[in-house]
């Protein structure tokens, strides 16, 4: 196994301070709102103007820090999770051993020194599990605090940036697209325009004059003397029906 590998305590955090300074600016800024009767104009704004001064600039310095620790986290949450496995590394090698001795293995001598350095490595990577967890979530404390200062009327893009820095920034809802004019609505049917309509029956076949050279008494030299009484067609005599329109002859 490993050495054992112990890191460097966490350094007090700088934001703590400019956090508790800028909350203190804020309540002398709020005490002050509450005495601006009977304090004289020229003085209530100057004082005013040197607190929200001040105020700002915390502000800002804190959103500098918040960013910082923002872009660590990454690098912070994997040092956590090392620790951890190595914690549980540590845990595995002291039920191995302490198996290995009761089996006869190891004798009591050897199991009795391995134990006592497992069990140093097991408090002190322990120790600085529990140390990066509680600095993370203490972290993540700060960024909240800061994110509510900035909501009260700070820069809206700096809240912006310090959700991506996190990687917790909720998905932006789809801006919908300008509505388009509705087209205008049809006018309602009329009675008798609802009505449904009947296709008009075909116009029955006009007979043409100009076929009607033949006089009925003269036999035409192609032998057809039968007219017909529908549309003037010659016809043979023979024949039953009209070539043209179908007409019966025998009933002319």
């Amino acid at each position: 196994m490993d050495e054992l590998r112990l890191t460097p305590a966490l350094p007090v955090e700088p934001l703590d301070e400019l956090l508790a300074e800028a909350r203190r600016y804020a309540g002398y800024l709020a005490k002050l709102e509450a005495r601006r009767e009977g304090t004289p104009a020229h003085l209530f704004t100057r004082l005013h103007d040197e607190y929200r001064t001040r105020l700002e600039a915390l502000r800002e310095r804190a959103e500098a820090e918040a960013k910082a620790i923002a872009e660590g986290f990454a690098a912070e949450e994997s040092a956590l999770r090392d620790a951890e496995h190595r914690l549980a590394e540590a845990h595995e090698a002291h039920a191995e051993g302490e198996l290995r001795a009761a089996v006869g293995e190891l004798q009591p001598a050897v199991w009795e020194e391995r134990r006592v350095t497992l069990t140093a490595q097991i408090a002190a990577i322990g120790a600085e599990r529990d140390a990066r967890a509680a600095a993370l979530t203490h972290r993540r404390a700060l960024l909240a605090e800061v994110g509510r200062e900035r909501g009260g009327g700070m820069n809206p893009g700096a809240v912006r940036e310090r959700k991506r820095a996190l990687g917790s920034a909720a998905p932006r809802p789809a801006e919908a697209p300008p509505h388009a004019p509705a087209p205008p609505a049809p006018p309602a049917p009329s009675s008798a325009s609802s009505r449904p309509r009947t296709p008009p029956s075909p116009e029955p076949a006009v007979p043409d004059p100009t076929e009607r050279l033949e006089p009925a008494t003269s036999a035409p030299a192609d032998g057809k003397s039968l007219r017909c009484h529908g549309c003037g067609m010659m016809n043979f005599p023979s024949e039953w029906y009209c070539e043209r329109c179908g007409g019966e002859l025998a009933a002319a």
